[in-house]
């Protein structure tokens, strides 16, 4: 079984990052995991050529190429991204809308799930990626928030904590139940 963890912060160990860890210990001895971190790689925005409606895949040549592969072979794919003026980050924008050629179905049936840390008001971030999951046909487990700005704040806020505890038990339940 292998999940996969998407950070769209541009921090390798903020926030959201600090709950993905937590989920991700908790099934690794059951899971093959993986974090990608987004800003790590070059990753190019759509440019609406619409080669992918008749190719299954993007033409554009860049590290998205390398992800494709992956993201067809996970059972189970989270997404973490900080919030930036009330969506999700530029970069996991540019890796979701990539992915579009991947709607027809090749990620159907797998699970799919979120975490998202603001400082007040997570405004559209969550929406964004419960609607990317549902466009992906992907099952969908409930994502969780955190409140926190600053590196390390995440910390304090014990209802993020406890749900990043609870994803990691339901993803073992699922597991347990066949995924």
């Amino acid at each position: 079984m292998k999940a996969i963890g998407i950070i769209g912060s541009p921090r390798k160990d903020g926030n959201s990052s600090y709950l993905l860890k937590k989920v991700l210990s908790q099934i690794e001895d059951v899971f093959d995991t993986e974090i990608i971190y987004l800003r790590d790689l070059n990753i190019n925005p759509c440019n609406e050529c619409y080669y992918c409606t008749k190719e299954e895949s993007c033409i554009i040549e860049d590290d998205m190429q390398e992800i494709y592969n992956k993201l067809k072979a996970t059972d189970v794919l989270i997404i973490t991204s900080p919030v930036f003026m009330g969506g999700v980050t530029s970069r996991l924008r540019a890796f979701m809308e990539r992915t579009w050629h991947l709607r027809r179905g090749q990620l159907k049936g797998k699970y799919g799930t979120w975490i998202v840390v603001g400082r007040r008001n997570l405004g559209s971030s969550c929406n964004e990626i419960e609607q990317y999951l549902s466009i992906l046909k992907m099952k969908k487990i409930p994502g969780i928030f955190g409140y926190a700005l600053k590196p390390g704040e995440i910390e304090n806020d014990k209802e993020a904590l406890k749900g990043a505890e609870m994803l990691g038990k339901t993803i073992l339940d699922l597991y347990k139940n066949n995924l």
